[in-house]
């Protein structure tokens, strides 16, 4: 597995610095939105990027996707429209596919917003699939989070349908440890899936207390909290998942801090977790 920094961790707005910022801090992957990495390439080149990456021994692991479909019609056609040149770009980067999350509510009628999710999604996992890459959804697991709304999805067996509801052979998870955690996942569901259901993880932990009043913006670095994160990345090595595994923490603490600290705290935090899985 590839350990990569994640810029809700830690960011810069250069991709140059933040290669340099996730190498220095011990990452060997970085992960950003898709858009990011190709506009980097557009503004030099493919060859200057994958020369950079390999000079500072961290590679372009993953980028997010770059469509809004959770809006407007023209958002969605114009983020559609430039997503095949940009599927281009990350092919050629080496990547496994681009993903995003799920709401976990629906606004209104679920049945609705599901056929919206399930419209736009397969425009969008025909072009991914075009360029031999795979499109990675993200449940929302805090209960908390369903407060208000619809209940649509929020868990890991509701996201595999969707998956294969929109493109069961693109379509696989973004599997994130704390929604597999606030949504009582276990160690055992991970043993169920295959590692070509899989096409990105993020990693972070949760604070003690009881799992269903969580908040899903409030998470701590790998390692200093209460998640099975062994279990959790043994489940994926026993699958033969050997991917990105990204360190998403939305802390205030840590945001507070200057990139290069966060990057530096995050690391270490990642080399004691992973320790054993890369």
């Amino acid at each position: 597995m590839i350990s990569c920094l994640n810029p809700a961790t830690a960011n810069v707005p250069e991709p140059e610095a933040y290669i340099r910022l996730a190498a220095k801090a011990g990452f060997a992957g970085a992960d950003h939105g898709a858009d990011f990495w190709a506009a980097w390439v557009s503004a030099t080149s493919l060859d200057h990027v994958k020369g950079f990456c390999e000079a500072e021994g961290c590679v372009i692991a993953h980028g997010g996707l770059p469509v809004n479909f959770r809006e407007g019609d023209d958002a969605f056609e114009a983020d559609l429209k430039a997503l095949p040149a940009i599927g281009g770009v990350m092919k050629a980067l080496g990547t496994r596919g681009m993903a995003t999350w799920i709401m976990p509510v629906a606004p209104a009628d679920a049945a609705a917003f599901r056929r919206m999710h399930v419209t736009r999604l397969k425009r969008v996992a025909a072009i991914l699939a075009d360029h031999g890459l795979k499109l990675g959804l993200e449940f929302v697991g805090p209960k908390t989070s369903r407060a208000t709304g619809v209940p649509f999805v929020y868990n890991m067996p509701g996201m595999l349908d969707l998956c294969a509801e929109i493109d069961g052979q693109t379509g696989g998870l973004l599997l994130d440890s704390y929604h597999w955690y606030t949504s009582h996942a276990t160690v055992d569901d991970i043993h169920h899936l295959s590692a070509a259901q899989i096409v990105h993880v993020h990693i972070n932990d949760a604070y003690p207390g009881p799992i269903d009043e969580l908040q899903d913006m409030k998470r701590m670095l790998p390692g200093e909290g209460v998640i099975d994160l062994k279990g959790f990345l043994g489940a994926l090595q026993h699958i033969g998942y050997s991917g990105p595994v990204a360190v998403e923490t939305f802390d205030d603490a840590l945001r507070a801090l200057a990139p290069e600290e966060a990057a530096r705290r995050a690391g270490e935090s990642m080399k004691r977790v992973m320790q054993g899985f890369v």
